[in-house]
């Protein structure tokens, strides 16, 4: 399962920074300033980032339902992140820590990790060679190209994350290229899909911006070998518990989706699908051809010069064979929610209401003390402060 991702454009030196905002004025997320500062013989180093944190409450929170907790309300630690870019000549790099977590429906919520991956709380590590404003080639823990949101959730227009987002890759070791030319952008990387230290795994992003205000991406990825059982995941556990495991279909992935971010005025639209599937490998315990479909509308709207926006997402995922990405196997289920942000200055305060009905419960229990119940509900409050 996704870990982490990110939006921006691997290479500093294309100046493409948050690819999938490229267009238009209204904004998605909380507004953060970065700031720069005189690295002396490094040059200018530019340093953002942020903390926040969540209280929540969840309807149908019983030990034996998807959520797996009896737990129903709470608070968490969510996203403590800092990131440092040098930007500029020949030599860039990117150092970025963050330990976080995700929200999702029907999964247990849990506070940010620091050992999310083989490097423990890095996130992003990676030396770039920028040789031209065009291309450049980076090296090291790189980013995902998979999928428009956001690991660092006061980017995206609401808290909790998509079925989408749950089955994408996250960063990983590798090395990614980058090119521009013109309103084209593209990313290859080549690295250890999931973190798994089994570098078979080559992903790509292209977008194409005629304008300001449209910016049109198709993202895919493909393993090319085999990771087996015993192989570390995101560093916290193998793909291999209770083998054969859904992990081995996770690991040994391929994906294509697409997304578009639209944007007129202080409004901003963002459609996007995306399907994810293994192949038969009965050495890993794949027996069956699997799959996931997933589609989502996010939207924002930001009330002119106030400081309060608005964040919308409609959402929809179904699982074909076996394997359970997201929820149960053989489930399908369809989500909204609504997120009021308010943001003045480096402080910001957020809450979500999220609805989601299961139209196929699959294989395994629902919502409900009973297991039964199709249908959940999700109130979140979030506060934090970015720089």
């Amino acid at each position: 399962m996704k870990r982490n991702s990110t939006r921006a454009l691997l290479g500093a030196g294309v100046g493409l920074i948050a690819l999938g905002l490229a267009g238009g004025t209204a904004q998605a997320q909380v507004s953060v300033k970065q700031m720069t500062i005189d690295g002396g013989p490094l040059g200018p180093l530019n340093i953002s980032g942020g903390f926040d944190g969540d209280l929540y409450a969840y309807s149908g929170a019983n030990a034996d339902t998807l959520l797996g907790t009896n737990k129903s309300s709470g608070a968490i630690a969510r996203v403590l992140d800092l990131k440092i870019v040098k930007p500029t000549g020949l030599v860039q790099f990117t150092v970025e820590v963050k330990p976080d977590d995700s929200v999702y429906f029907g999964v247990k919520p849990g506070s940010m990790s620091t050992n999310t991956f083989t490097l423990g709380p890095i996130y992003a590590a990676y030396v770039t060679l920028a040789p031209s404003k065009a291309f450049s080639i980076s090296v090291g823990q790189v980013y995902s190209t998979e999928g428009w949101e956001s690991s660092t959730d006061w980017n995206n227009a609401n808290i909790i994350d998509s079925p989408l987002y749950y089955v994408e890759n996250s960063s990983s070791r590798g090395v990614a290229a980058t090119y521009t030319q013109g309103p084209i952008s593209a990313t290859v990387t080549y690295g250890d899909g999931f973190d798994s230290g089994v570098f078979n795994v080559v992903q790509g992003l292209v977008t194409y911006s005629p304008n300001a205000d449209n910016a049109a991406s198709v993202y895919g990825t493909i393993n090319f070998g085999r990771t087996g059982p015993n192989t570390y995941a995101y560093g916290n556990g193998t793909t291999g518990y209770g083998y054969p495991s859904y992990n081995a279909a996770y690991v040994n992935s391929n994906m294509i989706g697409a997304y578009y971010d639209y944007t007129h005025g202080n409004l901003s639209l963002i459609p996007e699908v995306q399907y994810v599937y293994a192949k038969v490998d009965h050495q890993i315990g794949i027996d069956k051809f699997t799959s996931n479909f997933g589609a989502e509308l996010i939207g924002d709207y930001k009330f002119g010069k106030s400081p309060w926006s608005v964040g919308g997402q409609v959402m929809y995922y179904s699982n074909n064979g076996p394997e359970a990405w997201y929820l149960n196997a053989r489930s399908a289920g369809i989500g909204l929610g609504v997120t009021p942000t308010w943001q003045q200055g480096n402080i910001f305060a957020r809450g979500e209401v999220g609805m989601f009905h299961l139209t196929s419960i699959g294989t395994g229990p629902a919502f409900g003390g009973g297991g039964t119940d199709r249908n959940q509900v999700i109130g979140l409050l979030e506060a934090g402060v970015v720089f």
